[in-house]
């Protein structure tokens, strides 16, 4: 396709090229002969039906009034009668038919003309020679700019040439990784890219991190098929157990409230699958309002407090004087409220959780301080999948969706959250 694209641009160009040149040159002609053919009627009309003698003295009294046009008048001896010029050029070039062209020295400069010869009966013969010099000039000038616009067009035929291979290439490039990924199922291979400077460029990296993303996607399907299946089956088993068991003798009431939050444990497991995918997917209207952070942090810290107490925990607050800012006031509360609840499960009795409200250069930031477990280096980007739980955290109650849905939540308000280590415990940074 670039071959013929380029091969028909080139012979376009040709074309283009040729015509203009030639059309230059029939110009040029047509002017010239057209000037000496007007020349060559006017003498006829006025030598109509005269003798030698006044045709010599007519053309001798054109001749003495300027030297241009150039008068050659000669008898059928070529003896020269009248005119303006003392011989015949010497040189002569034919410029097309019936017209020659010649140069006269004048001045120290040398003119160009164009001359027809009329014979007349008696077979004397009449040069009329027309300055062509100015026409010349723009012949020339024509015919450089004829040469150049060829030039530009095979210029810009092999710039196209090269473009469309590179482009021809990049095209077969992403449609053969697009072809290797739908045969192999591979979404891990991506698009090569050698260059930042074209469109297609940009378009692979936009395809490659499409590619990423539905990789990420699917294998956070994959692993959260898993996990449903590793985290959920001991409970559906145990349920399943009791209610077998309900069959043959009948339920007393406190393993009637054990199902009850057996089952409860598991709605709430699939209430929170469905809140994240609803956040991450953005199917539910979310209103965001203007919203105090300081507000937020209260609420939560009301609500915990007396689960502070209970495990003998002290929860300290400092506040920054921030502005409100654009948020989704219900998604925030729960989204701190999951790690103040972190927090306090694998804090020590006798420990203090530390919450700040800080004012950052990009925004507002939350930090929560704890002297609990805290959290391996290893583990700390893959606490955010549903339903990791560290080695350390089997132990506690818990669905591992805490930090899935925090992570939602901030991604929804383009926040950012990094854990540190507090040597013991755990450092949550949140900007927003």
């Amino acid at each position: 396709m670039a071959a013929l694209f380029t091969l028909l641009l080139g012979a376009s160009a040709t074309l283009i090229g040729t015509y203009l040149y030639d059309f230059s040159r029939q110009i040029f002609i047509q002017e010239t002969g057209a000037a000496i053919d007007i020349e060559i009627e006017h003498i006829l009309i006025a030598l109509n039906g005269q003798s030698q003698a006044a045709r010599i003295a007519y053309i001798q009294s054109r001749s003495n009034k300027s030297s241009n046009p150039v008068y050659y008048f000669q008898d059928q001896n070529e003896k020269r009668l009248a005119g303006n010029i003392p011989k015949l050029p010497d040189h002569v070039i034919p410029i097309s038919a019936g017209i020659i062209g010649f140069s006269i020295e004048a001045q120290q400069e040398s003119r160009a003309f164009g001359a027809k010869i009329h014979t007349f009966d008696d077979g004397s013969r009449l040069l009329i020679g027309r300055d062509i010099n100015e026409i010349t000039k723009r012949y020339d000038r024509l015919r450089i700019f004829s040469i150049l616009i060829l030039l530009f067009m095979l210029s810009v035929v092999l710039i196209s040439f090269f473009i469309s291979t590179f482009v021809v290439s990049r095209i077969n490039m992403i449609s053969q990784t697009a072809q290797n990924i739908m045969t192999t199922g591979d979404l891990s291979q991506r698009i090569s890219i050698n260059s930042n400077w074209d469109d297609l460029s940009d378009l692979a990296q936009t395809l490659n991190a499409m590619l990423e993303r539905i990789e990420v996607l699917l294998i956070g399907i994959r692993d959260v098929s898993d996990n449903i299946a590793h985290d959920l089956r001991t409970p559906l088993a145990r349920l399943r157990s009791q209610l077998e068991g309900a069959i043959k003798k009948p339920l007393s009431e406190q393993e009637i409230d054990e199902l009850l939050t057996e089952t409860d444990k598991l709605l709430e497991t699939f209430n929170a699958l469905l809140r994240i995918s609803h956040i991450e997917r953005g199917t539910q209207n979310f209103e965001f309002k203007p919203t105090s952070l300081k507000t937020v942090i209260e609420d939560v810290i009301d609500l915990y407090e007396p689960l502070a107490e209970e495990q003998q925990i002290t929860i300290k607050a400092h506040y920054a004087d921030l502005q409100p800012l654009s948020a989704y006031g219900h998604l925030l509360f729960q989204m701190i409220a999951n790690l103040i609840d972190n927090a306090l499960k694998y804090s020590p009795r006798g420990s203090i959780v530390k919450i700040e409200l800080l004012r950052h250069e990009t925004g507002q930031l939350i930090r929560i301080t704890d002297r609990g477990i805290g959290i391996a280096q290893s583990e700390r980007e893959k606490v955010f999948d549903r339903f990791y739980r560290s080695d350390k955290s089997r132990h506690t109650e818990g669905n591992g969706l805490g930090l899935s849905l925090v992570k939602a939540a901030l991604h929804l308000h383009n926040g950012e959250i990094t854990l540190k280590d507090n040597q013991p415990g755990l450092i949550v940074e949140i900007i927003l």
